[in-house]
């Protein structure tokens, strides 16, 4: 056999090998994704099965959760409106006419006071309660309160003090005070 011969021998037995290879390659690919493809089909109908199992599930979970928000909206709605129902009940007793705006301030006064010689303390706005009106209350119960300079933050009522000791009387700690007590009372006269 000459060189050429052996060479091309060579040539075609590494050919048929390179082929051989090729195919057996080709058949473990074939085989390979015929196995990822059922992988990807079982675990495709896993999915869908569980989906289908869960689903149901997952949309009461969402009711739910839309329930809890709903209630959660309306809750903040009664809230708010007993909130203005006390903010209007503040306004009512700030606007009360002056006859009877006094006529209350007097009646808690008389309460109030203990030794007869406290100070009395109003609001920035206050319209009825002056000077010449504590005059008046003092002759007519023989105390002797005076009238202080300092206005509170407050939207109506007084403060009276005694030293360290203060006695609120103002419209906000009046209705704060009673809202534990009749906001029941509220409640259901609103949402019944």
């Amino acid at each position: 056999m000459s060189l050429a011969d052996i060479k091309a021998k060579i040539s075609a037995e590494a050919q048929a090998q390179v082929k051989a290879i090729e195919a057996e390659n080709d058949a473990r690919v074939a085989e390979v994704n015929k196995k990822s493809d059922a992988e990807v089909k079982a675990i495709q109908s896993s999915y869908k099965e569980r989906f289908s199992k869960e689903e149901p599930e997952i949309f009461r979970r969402r009711e739910i959760v839309a329930g809890l928000d709903a209630n959660k909206l309306e809750l903040g709605m009664k809230q708010r409106l007993i909130g203005e129902t006390f903010e209007g009940a503040l306004r009512t007793l700030t606007d009360l006419p002056q006859d009877k705006y006094l006529s209350f301030v007097k009646a808690l006064l008389e309460k109030a006071v203990v030794t007869g010689e406290e100070e009395l303390l109003v609001g920035k706005g206050e319209r009825y309660i002056d000077g010449a009106w504590l005059d008046s209350y003092n002759a007519s119960h023989k105390t002797r309160l005076s009238f202080s300079g300092e206005r509170l933050p407050i939207s109506g009522g007084f403060l009276l003090k005694n030293g360290k000791i203060n006695i609120n009387c103002s419209w906000d700690m009046l209705i704060g005070a009673i809202r534990p007590e009749i906001e029941p009372d509220v409640v259901k006269r609103l949402f019944s």
